[in-house]
């Protein structure tokens, strides 16, 4: 399976479990960049589909926690419309 066709399969997903944990676009792509950026660079080995998908999920819930707990997110306010 070729890399376009793992971003494919788990694009929607990834982008929104982002989405739902960051509340917003910009932040939502930056999470689906590391988790792509993490698999590609790991490459790893699944058993099956399940065992992937499974991993593509905690990966991004992970992503999105660290964004959210980082001193940088915490101290920067939004601009206002």
């Amino acid at each position: 399976m070729t890399e376009l066709d793992i971003i494919e399969r788990y694009k929607d997903t990834v982008f929104k479990i982002a989405y739902a944990y960051c509340k917003n676009k910009s932040d939502s792509e930056d999470v689906f960049q590391e988790v792509f950026l993490r698999y590609f660079r790991k490459g790893p080995v699944f058993k099956d589909t399940d065992h992937e998908k499974a991993w593509f999920v905690r990966v991004t819930i992970n992503c999105c926690k660290k964004l959210l707990l980082s001193s940088w997110f915490r101290k920067v306010l939004p601009l206002e419309d």
